[in-house]
Protein backbone atom coordinates (compact mmCIF):
# COMPACT_ATOMS: atom_id res chain seq x y z
CA UNK A 1 0.00 0.00 0.00
CA UNK A 2 0.75 3.43 -0.53
CA UNK A 3 1.89 5.43 2.41
CA UNK A 4 -1.67 7.62 2.57
CA UNK A 5 -3.26 9.24 5.27
CA UNK A 6 -7.14 8.38 4.26
CA UNK A 7 -6.16 4.96 2.94
CA UNK A 8 -9.03 3.52 4.54
CA UNK A 9 -11.44 5.37 3.05
CA UNK A 10 -10.02 4.96 -0.16
CA UNK A 11 -9.96 1.40 0.13
CA UNK A 12 -13.75 1.26 0.96
CA UNK A 13 -15.33 3.26 -1.44
CA UNK A 14 -12.89 0.96 -3.61
CA UNK A 15 -14.95 -1.76 -2.47
CA UNK A 16 -18.25 0.04 -2.83
CA UNK A 17 -16.82 0.90 -6.63
CA UNK A 18 -16.20 -2.42 -7.09
CA UNK A 19 -19.71 -3.97 -5.61
CA UNK A 20 -21.57 -1.81 -7.66
CA UNK A 21 -19.64 -2.99 -10.90
CA UNK A 22 -20.55 -6.73 -9.83
CA UNK A 23 -24.49 -5.84 -8.93
CA UNK A 24 -24.44 -3.60 -12.49
CA UNK A 25 -22.85 -6.36 -14.43
CA UNK A 26 -25.02 -8.97 -13.09
CA UNK A 27 -28.65 -6.73 -13.50
CA UNK A 28 -30.39 -6.70 -16.68
CA UNK A 29 -30.19 -3.47 -18.22
CA UNK A 30 -33.81 -3.17 -18.68
CA UNK A 31 -34.46 -4.01 -14.68
CA UNK A 32 -32.42 -1.00 -14.15
CA UNK A 33 -34.08 1.30 -16.47
CA UNK A 34 -31.37 1.24 -18.67
CA UNK A 35 -30.75 0.55 -22.49
CA UNK A 36 -27.13 -0.47 -22.97
CA UNK A 37 -27.98 -1.05 -26.80
CA UNK A 38 -24.23 -1.26 -28.39
CA UNK A 39 -23.12 0.66 -25.43
CA UNK A 40 -22.04 -2.85 -23.48
CA UNK A 41 -18.17 -3.36 -24.78
CA UNK A 42 -17.07 0.37 -24.20
CA UNK A 43 -19.44 0.32 -20.19
CA UNK A 44 -16.92 -3.11 -19.97
CA UNK A 45 -13.70 -1.15 -20.80
CA UNK A 46 -14.62 2.22 -19.12
CA UNK A 47 -15.63 0.23 -15.80
CA UNK A 48 -12.32 -1.51 -16.04
CA UNK A 49 -10.36 1.24 -16.62
CA UNK A 50 -11.71 3.35 -13.87
CA UNK A 51 -11.59 0.44 -11.28
CA UNK A 52 -7.81 -0.58 -12.33
CA UNK A 53 -6.78 3.40 -12.17
CA UNK A 54 -8.57 3.30 -8.38
CA UNK A 55 -6.93 0.37 -7.24
CA UNK A 56 -3.46 1.03 -8.73
CA UNK A 57 -3.36 4.43 -7.28
CA UNK A 58 -3.57 2.69 -4.09
CA UNK A 59 -0.63 0.51 -4.19
CA UNK A 60 2.98 0.98 -5.34
CA UNK A 61 4.33 -0.02 -9.06
CA UNK A 62 5.49 -3.37 -7.89
CA UNK A 63 2.04 -4.37 -7.22
CA UNK A 64 -0.08 -3.95 -10.45
CA UNK A 65 0.50 -6.84 -11.86
CA UNK A 66 -1.55 -8.47 -8.94
CA UNK A 67 -4.11 -5.73 -9.23
CA UNK A 68 -4.65 -6.62 -13.00
CA UNK A 69 -4.78 -9.78 -12.24
CA UNK A 70 -7.82 -9.63 -9.40
CA UNK A 71 -9.83 -7.25 -11.75
CA UNK A 72 -9.37 -9.88 -14.34
CA UNK A 73 -10.30 -12.67 -12.40
CA UNK A 74 -13.37 -10.04 -11.32
CA UNK A 75 -14.26 -10.17 -14.67
CA UNK A 76 -14.15 -13.50 -15.28
CA UNK A 77 -16.12 -14.28 -12.64
CA UNK A 78 -18.86 -12.03 -14.06
CA UNK A 79 -19.25 -13.81 -16.78
CA UNK A 80 -19.15 -16.99 -15.35
CA UNK A 81 -21.87 -15.76 -12.99
CA UNK A 82 -23.74 -14.27 -15.88
CA UNK A 83 -23.99 -17.55 -17.62
CA UNK A 84 -25.14 -19.42 -14.67
CA UNK A 85 -27.87 -17.17 -13.04
CA UNK A 86 -29.92 -16.50 -16.15
CA UNK A 87 -30.63 -13.04 -15.01
CA UNK A 88 -31.36 -11.76 -18.44
CA UNK A 89 -27.30 -11.28 -18.94
CA UNK A 90 -25.39 -13.80 -21.09
CA UNK A 91 -21.49 -14.84 -20.86
CA UNK A 92 -19.47 -13.55 -23.65
CA UNK A 93 -15.66 -13.76 -24.46
CA UNK A 94 -16.18 -9.89 -25.85
CA UNK A 95 -17.04 -8.35 -22.42
CA UNK A 96 -14.00 -9.66 -20.72
CA UNK A 97 -12.09 -8.89 -23.71
CA UNK A 98 -13.46 -5.22 -23.56
CA UNK A 99 -12.46 -5.76 -19.31
CA UNK A 100 -8.75 -6.62 -20.08
CA UNK A 101 -8.72 -3.77 -22.34
CA UNK A 102 -9.78 -1.41 -19.36
CA UNK A 103 -7.57 -2.93 -17.15
CA UNK A 104 -4.29 -2.52 -19.86
CA UNK A 105 -5.44 0.95 -20.28
CA UNK A 106 -5.68 1.62 -16.84
CA UNK A 107 -2.55 0.18 -16.16
CA UNK A 108 -0.79 2.28 -19.21
CA UNK A 109 -2.22 5.34 -18.15
CA UNK A 110 -1.02 4.64 -14.41
CA UNK A 111 2.69 4.42 -15.25
CA UNK A 112 2.50 7.89 -16.59
CA UNK A 113 1.77 9.35 -13.64
CA UNK A 114 4.91 9.49 -10.84
CA UNK A 115 2.06 9.69 -8.40
CA UNK A 116 -1.90 8.32 -7.80
CA UNK A 117 -4.75 10.69 -7.94
CA UNK A 118 -4.73 9.73 -4.19
CA UNK A 119 -1.37 11.36 -3.33
CA UNK A 120 -2.61 14.05 -5.17
CA UNK A 121 -5.57 14.48 -3.57
CA UNK A 122 -4.06 14.82 0.01
CA UNK A 123 -1.61 17.04 -0.77
CA UNK A 124 -4.58 19.53 -2.10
Amino acid sequence: MRPLRLAILWVLLGVVLLGLTVYLSLQAPQRLGLSLQGLDKPAHLAAFFLLTIWFIGLVERRAYLRVALVLLAVGVGIEVAQGIMQLGRQAEWWDLWADATGIVLGIGVSLLSRTSPFEWIERR
